[in-house]
């Protein structure tokens, strides 16, 4: 995809900094659904469709937009990672690969010029590196940080530039990641940045990574069933 903003939508829970929640992609679950006599593709989106899964032209509605290229992919290949390059410098050519890694998933030569990189099985680097617990500890750290520092003092004139510090902080994931996750930095969150805020930066990290392991053990568990489960 050639913008990190296709998908826009009015930040209804204002922890954004700009008003507005910006995706550059977005993946949901499809799945068949009989109905009656009829089969129907349903999805599953508790971002968009809170209460209920809904048809799938409902949900392509929803996203208002005729930009995106949409891919539905076997249910393995449900971890997924953006990249900031275009996919030409990462797909095959006439003498192979590049100074690159092979993709796990060969997109076709139209999709040369998109940011879509790759898609990834849950195991090897995805696994042991835990990508999907440090997925669920960012959303879980995100809404503690946004309902205990930003919630209370959102509407509160005098802490306006705290709380427009907080939205850098929380309401962007990339910022979010690099400060938590990552324990780095980027211009937005630079060494001023996080030596004003250190204190708040610290304890959360705390919760990050407290929520992360409580993550580790609980997806530990399910792959031991699922082994069990298998092997019988």
């Amino acid at each position: 995809m050639n913008s990190s903003r296709l998908i826009t939508f009015a930040d209804k829970k204002n922890i954004s900094p700009t008003g507005k929640i910006d995706w550059g992609y977005h993946v949901a679950p499809i799945l068949q659904v009989r109905i009656g006599n009829k089969v129907r593709k349903m999805v599953i989106d508790p971002g968009l469709f809170p209460k209920n899964m809904v048809r799938y032209r409902t949900w392509l509605a929803k996203l208002k937009t005729r930009k995106l290229i949409y891919l539905i992919m076997d249910s393995e290949w449900y971890l997924y990672n953006s990249s900031m390059i275009p996919n030409s410098q990462i797909q095959y050519n006439s003498n192979g690969f590049s100074n690159a890694i092979p993709p796990n998933v060969q997109l076709p030569d139209w999709f040369s010029d998109k940011l879509i990189t790759d898609f990834f099985r849950y195991e090897l680097d995805s696994l042991n590196d835990h990508w999907i617990e440090k997925g669920l500890a960012v959303n879980e750290t995100a809404m503690a940080f946004y309902d205990a520092e930003i919630k209370p003092i959102l509407h509160s004139n005098q802490h306006q530039g705290l709380v427009y510090d907080y939205k850098m902080l929380v309401g962007n994931v990339f910022n979010f990641e690099t400060i938590f996750r990552d324990n780095n930095w980027n211009p937005e969150m630079d060494h001023n940045f996080q030596f004003k805020h250190q204190n708040i930066i610290a304890k959360y990290r705390e919760i990050y990574f407290s929520n992360l392991y409580k993550w580790q053990q609980s997806l530990a568990s399910l792959n031991e069933i699922i082994r069990k489960n298998n092997t019988k």
